[in-house]
């Protein structure tokens, strides 16, 4: 079954350097099935991470994202993340 593009802004294509930084908490969940080669998690929020986008010249942009789906493709993995406001931010207003 093939869904419709659920995305809100338009997407366009860039290679830029990123490093991101996984929350370091303790994140509680619960196990949905479970087999020998791997688990499915439920979770009551989002795995949420900072990251840091690169430009080409210098500097960079920092964001907080939320994991929306990962899919792996033989020897790499491609990990879909949704921006979200910054709390450390908002807390400076």
């Amino acid at each position: 079954m093939v869904q419709g593009n659920k995305r809100r802004a338009e997407r366009k294509p860039v290679q830029k350097q990123v490093e991101f930084f996984v929350d370091a908490d303790i994140i509680q969940a619960e196990s949905i099935d479970l087999s020998s080669s791997g688990i499915r998690m439920l979770t009551e929020r989002p795995i949420c991470i900072r990251m840091r986008v690169y430009h080409e010249g210098g500097g960079f942009d920092e964001q907080v994202a939320q994991l929306v789906w990962a899919a792996k493709d033989k020897n790499k993995t491609s990990y879909g993340f949704e921006f979200q406001p910054d709390p450390e931010r908002s807390n400076q207003d």
